[in-house]
C-alpha cells in the first residue's frame, strides 16, 4: 500500500523529471532504460526509492536472485541502445556541435543525412563566395582604371576615329600682280564632281533589300520606295550632262538578284577600273558642280580646290613659274615649282586649316565642330613688272625669233633710279594653263639661267677700267695699226683697220685690237676687278630659283692671251640679268642699285662703285654706237639720245673651239643718254640671215624702248627728225 501511495505523490514524481530534463538539455542524449513488465515496474519501484530515500525511509531489500536478473536485463537493452545510437551516428544523424565529430565540410562526401547546413560549412562557403566576389570586382576597378584613367586618351582617340575626322581647309593662294595692281596669277575656285559605282550599287541593294524584307510594314516599304525612285540614274545623267547608257553600264545593276542573299549581292557589286571612281565634272565652276552635287544622289562626290590661273601666259611664263603636285602633301596639295611662284610659296601659299567633323557610318560628313587650327590665307606679292612693256617685249622677241628663225631670244628693261626690273621675258614659252605645252626647253628663264660669253658688250667696262686707272682719258689715243695683233700665237683682228683711235671710236667701232692693248697695259686683275664691281661673277639680287653665278676668272700675269680675250667679252660667263645691272650702274652714274622682281615701299640700299664723271663720260662714248657710222644704228630712238653697245660672239663648239657659222647677238641700251632712265637688254641666240646684233637685237631695243619711254612720260632730249 505504502508503494502506490509514493508512486501517487505528486511532488515525488516531478522531481526526477526535472532532473531528467535538466540532463538531457546539457546537449549528451541519454536514452531511456526501459524494465520488464514482471513484479513492480521500474519506473515505480524507481520512485518509490526516491520517494523513501527522500522521506528518510530505507528502501525495502530485495532478493539476490531478482536483483541479479533485474541488473542483467538493464545491461542487456543498454547495450541494444549504444548500437542503435552509434549506428545513428554514423548514418550522419543529427547530434549536436559539442558531440559531432571534426570532419571536412566542404567537398566531403555525404553518407546518410545531409550534414550541409550547418554553421562550419556556412562559414567556408561564404568566405569562398566573398573572395571570388572581391577578385571579380577588384578585376573590374582595374579594367575600368585602365580604360578610363590609365590609357583613356588612347580609346579616346580610338572612338573618335570612327565618328570623327579632320578635314584640311584648303587656304586661299595669294595672287600675283604687277607693279599696277593687274592681276599676273590669281587662283580661282574649282571643284571635280566623280561618281563611285560601287558605292552607288551598294546602296541600291540595301534600300531593296529593306523593302522586301518588311512586307509587314508599308510605311516603310513606302519610303524604301521614294528612295528607290530618287536612285533612277536618268536624274544624274542629265543634270550632269551624260548619256544614262554610260551609267547603267557602269553600275550594272541586276533587278532580279535575290537582295537577301549577301553573297550574291557581293558578288554583283561592280569591281574593276572605274567601279570606284569615274569623273562627272572635272574642273568646273562651283554653281555648275552645285547642280549635281545637289542632288544628294548615292555615290556622288564632290571636290573644291583652287586652281591657279595665269592671265597673260606666254609672256610670264618663265618668269612666274607653275604649280606642281606636292608629294608630302597627303590630299594632293599643289605648289609653286619654280620662278616667282616657287620662290615666294611661303608667303603665296598662306597656311591650311583643319576642322574636325562628324562623319556617319559610310564615313560622310555631317557637321563641323569645331577649328582645330585657323585658315591663314596667303599673302599677294606685288612685282615691279609692267605688264604692258611685259608683253610688247614678248612680242617682239617672238617676232624677231621666228623672222630670223632664232634658237631662242630673252630680253629685260630696267629702271635705272630704283633698280626695278620693268620687264623679263624670253621666248619660245608655253601657256602657264596647259602644263602639256610645257618643255625642257621652253621653261627656262633664260635672262637668269643661262650662261654666256657675251662678247662686245663688256668693251664699256674695259674703258672703265682704262679709265679708273689713271693712265687713259676719254681723249687717248690707241694705235690698232694694222688692224690686228699677235699674241701667245693668237692673232686678234678687228674687222678692218682703224688706225689710232680714242675711247669713243673704240667703243663705236667696238675694236677688239685697242682692247687688248688696254688690257696688256695694265695690272692683270685691273679688267676683271672692274668687272666685279659692276656685278659680274655673282648672282644678282634677285635671287631667282636656278639663277646662275657666271664664271669670272682672274688671269695670271703670263696668261697674256687670256688677259686680252677677257678686256672684249671672251674667257668669261655671264647671265643676261647681269649685263642688265651693270649697264644700269653705269647710267646711274656709277651707283649700283640692287635688281629688284618685287615692289617695295622704300628703295633698297645701293652703292658707288665708279666715279660720276667717268661713269657718264662712258654713257656719252656710247651714244657714238647708236649715231650714223656706229654698229646699232636700228636702236635709235626719235626725239631722243640713245647708247648702247653691241655684242657679237661665236657660239661655242661642245666638241672644242667656236662654230664658225652660229653667233649670239646682244644688245645693251640706255635711254636717254642725258638723263638716263631706262636700260635694255636683249639676246637673239643663233640668228638665221644676218647675224650682227646691230641688225637682229638692236631693232627689238628700239621698238620697246619707244612704248616705254612713251608709257613713262619721259621727255624728250633731242629734237625731232622732219621728214
Amino acid at each position: 500500500m505504502s508503494d502506490n501511495k509514493n508512486t501517487t505523490d505528486p511532488k515525488v514524481v516531478k522531481k526526477p523529471r526535472a532532473a531528467a530534463t535538466k540532463k538531457s538539455a546539457s546537449g549528451k542524449v541519454t536514452p531511456p532504460i526501459r524494465r520488464s513488465s514482471t513484479g513492480n515496474s521500474t519506473g515505480k519501484s524507481g520512485i518509490k526509492k526516491t520517494a523513501d530515500k527522500a522521506a528518510g525511509k530505507r528502501p525495502v531489500r530485495k532478493t539476490t536472485a531478482k536483483i541479479s536478473a533485474a541488473k542483467a536485463s538493464t545491461r542487456s537493452r543498454s547495450t541494444k541502445v549504444t548500437n542503435r545510437l552509434k549506428k545513428s551516428d554514423s548514418q550522419g544523424a543529427y547530434t549536436s556541435i559539442k558531440n559531432r565529430k571534426s570532419k571536412k565540410v566542404i567537398f566531403s562526401k555525404a553518407s546518410g543525412a545531409s550534414t550541409r547546413g550547418g554553421f562550419e560549412y556556412d562559414k567556408n562557403r561564404f568566405r569562398t563566395i566573398w573572395v571570388l566576389s572581391f577578385i571579380i570586382l577588384a578585376m573590374l576597378i582595374g579594367r575600368a582604371f585602365y580604360l578610363q584613367v590609365a590609357n583613356a586618351q588612347f580609346y579616346q582617340d580610338k572612338g573618335n576615329e570612327l565618328i570623327t575626322s579632320e578635314r584640311t581647309q584648303k587656304s586661299y593662294r595669294g595672287m600675283i600682280t604687277d607693279r599696277n595692281n593687274l592681276p599676273l596669277a590669281v587662283s580661282a575656285p574649282l571643284a571635280t564632281v566623280s561618281f563611285s559605282p560601287f558605292d552607288y550599287a551598294r546602296e541600291y541593294y540595301e534600300v531593296k533589300r529593306v523593302k522586301v524584307s518588311n512586307p509587314e510594314q508599308p510605311k516603310l516599304q513606302a519610303r524604301m520606295q521614294k528612295r528607290l525612285d530618287d536612285m533612277d540614274l536618268t536624274i544624274l545623267a542629265a543634270a550632269a550632262n551624260i548619256p544614262v547608257k554610260d551609267l547603267q553600264k557602269v553600275t550594272k545593276i541586276d533587278d532580279s538578284l535575290d537582295v537577301t542573299d549577301e553573297a550574291l549581292v557581293k558578288k554583283a557589286l561592280p569591281s574593276g577600273a572605274g567601279s570606284h571612281y569615274l569623273p562627272l565634272l572635272n574642273k568646273v565652276t562651283p554653281e555648275i558642280a552645285q547642280s549635281v552635287s545637289s542632288l544628294d544622289f548615292p555615290g556622288v562626290y564632290e571636290k573644291n580646290f583652287f586652281q591657279r590661273f595665269y592671265p597673260q601666259p606666254q609672256p610670264n611664263s618663265q618668269l612666274l613659274g607653275f604649280m606642281g603636285q606636292n608629294a608630302n602633301d597627303p590630299e594632293g596639295g599643289y605648289e609653286g615649282r619654280a620662278g616667282i611662284e616657287r620662290q615666294y610659296e611661303t608667303e603665296l601659299a598662306g597656311k591650311d586649316g583643319k576642322v574636325l567633323i562628324l562623319k556617319d557610318a559610310k564615313q560622310n560628313s555631317l557637321k563641323e565642330l569645331k577649328q582645330l587650327e585657323p585658315e591663314i590665307a596667303g599673302q599677294n606679292v606685288a612685282l615691279t613688272i609692267d605688264s604692258r612693256l611685259q608683253y610688247l617685249m614678248y612680242k617682239e622677241l617672238e617676232r624677231v625669233g621666228r623672222l630670223r628663225q632664232a634658237l631662242w631670244s630673252t630680253g629685260m628693261i630696267v629702271d635705272v633710279q630704283t633698280g626695278e626690273v620693268l620687264a623679263l621675258s624670253t621666248w619660245p614659252s608655253f601657256n602657264s594653263n596647259n602644263l602639256n605645252e610645257m618643255t625642257g626647253e621652253n621653261q627656262r628663264n633664260r635672262a637668269l639661267l643661262d650662261v654666256f660669253e657675251p662678247g662686245s658688250v663688256m668693251k664699256p667696262f674695259t674703258v672703265a677700267a682704262a679709265l679708273d686707272s689713271g693712265k687713259y682719258t676719254p681723249t687717248s689715243l690707241i694705235d690698232t695699226n694694222p688692224g690686228s695683233i699677235h699674241v701667245k700665237g693668237y692673232t686678234i683682228r678687228d674687222h678692218e683697220n682703224l688706225g689710232s683711235i680714242n675711247m669713243a671710236t673704240l667703243l663705236q667701232k667696238s675694236s677688239n685690237v685697242a682692247s687688248t692693248k688696254i688690257a696688256l697695259s695694265l695690272p692683270p686683275d685691273a679688267i676683271t676687278n672692274m668687272q666685279r664691281q659692276f656685278g659680274f661673277g655673282t648672282k644678282t639680287p634677285l635671287q631667282f630659283p636656278g639663277e646662275s653665278n657666271g664664271l669670272l676668272v682672274t688671269p695670271k700675269a703670263k696668261e697674256l692671251s687670256r688677259r686680252a680675250t677677257i678686256s672684249y667679252g671672251y674667257g668669261l660667263e655671264v647671265t643676261l640679268a647681269q649685263v642688265a645691272q651693270a649697264y644700269a650702274a653705269l647710267a646711274a652714274g656709277g651707283v649700283m642699285h640692287p635688281l629688284t622682281l618685287i615692289k617695295h615701299d622704300k628703295p633698297l640700299p645701293s652703292k658707288r662703285i665708279m666715279a660720276h664723271e667717268q661713269a657718264m663720260s662712258i654713257v656719252q662714248m656710247l651714244e657714238s654706237v647708236t649715231a650714223p657710222g656706229g654698229t646699232a644704228v636700228a636702236a635709235a630712238i626719235d626725239g631722243y639720245r640713245v647708247a648702247g653697245k653691241t655684242g657679237t660672239s661665236r657660239r661655242i663648239n661642245p666638241e672644242g673651239g667656236y662654230y664658225t657659222d652660229q653667233y649670239r647677238n646682244v644688245f645693251a641700251g640706255i635711254a636717254p643718254a642725258s638723263n638716263p632712265r631706262l636700260v635694255g637688254v636683249v639676246l637673239v641666240e643663233d640668228p638665221r640671215g644676218q647675224f650682227y646684233a646691230g641688225f637682229t637685237s638692236a631693232p627689238v631695243f628700239h621698238n620697246v624702248m619707244k612704248e616705254a619711254l612713251r608709257l613713262y612720260n619721259v621727255p624728250l632730249d633731242k629734237p625731232l627728225q622732219t621728214k
